[in-house]
């Protein structure tokens, strides 16, 4: 290995402002900070790891101390930012708070801020993991927090807002970071294959960016090892079988089998074949329930979502496929069987061959569970026979019907006839056509013919 090689995320970690990706609220406010000439004297960062909140306390320290600034932008060329960028300027300070958590440590800070720059204008302390600190230390640091020299400049970072007093909170100015999208970091890491010199394709540029879960360093980390991995050819179907992906085939046959009462023992068969293969089956169950919830989103209208872990080639396979595809069950399946990875996680099962099993328990379950009528099932055949009804009766209601006189008589039910019956049975004799309230009525003792059945019941249909 090159001894000179530097990994990715620090090799194109942003030194300007504008080299900030989906920041735009942190960026935009400190760009206006320095136009107006109003900067504060304590930030406070917050967001999950990994999306920038870190650079930006460097490229603001950086700007705040350059010599030959350029507008809002630093000039990354003078001592000043090229100390900074190196990591060992005496005028920016990097605490990392969760192994600097005691009040001592605080209060050594306390006595150290008192000291002017010795190359800029202002001192900077980057505090991360701000909310390691313990309650004392956090206490200590509140009257330097705010009221600190002029020369002073802090910047909080954290990843949990809510264990932050609000003490704390009040003395600063906050900026909240987000997640990056997919789309987005697709793009990214898209610039920087093809400054490495990298094969892709867009299959698995979208799983890079789906593995960092909206962090920058984390999705040039693995891009890092995926370039390892793959030998620099980032194609989908090394990445797939780098992060153990089935492929939505897979998940789509398994779905087939559940829902298709005569292809049951097939699932049996595959999760021995799995085991067999040593696929680590509690992962295969989850990305299952990650393929049904993807359903239920597509369902709704929702494919384009950031959390259908699905490439967009295989979500269109997925409409053709299950289109028609009842809802209800749908729901259902989801929730047994993200019952089922749920309950794996808290057995913690000590071999595969034990999960095996248990899964092979769950989905005879899960097959039983699946045969039972719906309620939409149900309520769409009372709806079918509704209608028939409804059609039979237009059809009376439109046709009088001539019944010749000698025409048996209906079966006799056992309720007494009523006076209807009997103008019903003198216009039989005289060949008379038949009202329709009496054409109903003949229907309904045809049809319920044996039956104890009050004909007065039906007259208001």
């Amino acid at each position: 290995m090159n001894e000179s090689h530097q990994v990715l995320f620090r090799k194109y970690r942003p030194q300007f402002f504008k080299d900030v990706i989906y920041q735009d609220l942190a960026v935009n406010s400190l760009s206006n900070a320095f136009k107006t000439k109003k900067i504060g004297h304590a930030y406070i960062f917050i967001g999950p790891r990994g999306v920038g909140k870190t650079t930006i306390a460097r490229i603001l320290a950086k700007r705040l101390n350059c010599e030959r600034p350029d507008g809002v932008e630093p000039c990354n060329q003078c001592t000043s930012c090229i100390e900074i960028t190196k990591g060992n300027s005496n005028d920016v300070l990097e605490i990392d708070a969760a192994s600097n958590s005691g009040v001592d440590n605080v209060r050594e800070l306390r006595e150290n801020v008192k000291f002017n720059a010795m190359g800029g204008k202002y001192r900077v302390y980057i505090l991360d993991e701000v909310h390691m600190l313990s309650g004392a230390a956090f206490n200590a640091l509140l009257k330097t927090l705010e009221e600190p020299p002029q020369h002073v400049v802090f910047i909080l970072a954290t990843t949990e807002y809510h264990k932050i007093p609000e003490t704390i909170l009040s003395r600063c100015q906050d900026f909240t970071f987000r997640k990056v999208p997919v789309s987005v970091l697709q793009q990214y890491i898209e610039t920087i294959a093809k400054k490495e010199n990298l094969n892709y394709d867009t299959e698995g540029l979208f799983w890079i960016a789906k593995k960092g879960d909206g962090s920058v360093r984390d999705t040039l980390s693995f891009m890092e090892q995926a370039v390892v991995f793959t030998d620099g050819n980032l194609t989908g179907a090394k990445l797939r079988k780098m992060i153990g992906y089935h492929g939505i085939d897979t998940f789509i046959d398994f779905l087939n089998d559940i829902l298709d009462s005569t292809k049951s023992a097939q699932i049996f068969e595959k999760l021995e074949h799995y085991f067999q293969e040593g696929v680590d089956l509690i992962k295969f169950i989850w990305d299952f329930v990650e393929f049904l919830n993807s359903l239920l989103l597509i369902q709704d209208n929702l494919a384009e979502r950031e959390s259908i872990n699905i490439p967009q080639d295989d979500i269109q396979k997925i409409k053709t496929q299950f289109r028609t595809l009842d809802k209800e069950l749908l729901i259902m399946l989801s929730e047994n069987i993200f019952l089922i990875h749920e309950k794996l996680n808290q057995m913690k099962l000590r071999s595969s061959y034990e999960v095996k099993v248990y899964l092979e328990i769950q989905f005879r379950k899960v097959i039983l569970e699946r045969e039972k009528p719906s309620v939409s099932g149900l309520l769409s055949k009372i709806s079918e026979l509704t209608k028939l009804i409804q059609s039979d009766i237009n059809n009376i209601q439109d046709n009088t019907v001539s019944i010749p006189t000698k025409t048996a008589a209906p079966t006799p039910i056992s309720t007494p006839p009523s006076t209807l019956e009997k103008s019903n049975s003198q216009a039989m004799k005289s060949n008379a056509p038949i009202a329709p309230a009496q054409d109903m009525e003949m229907l309904i003792k045809e049809k319920f013919s044996g039956m104890e059945v009050d004909p007065n019941q039906f007259k208001n249909i």
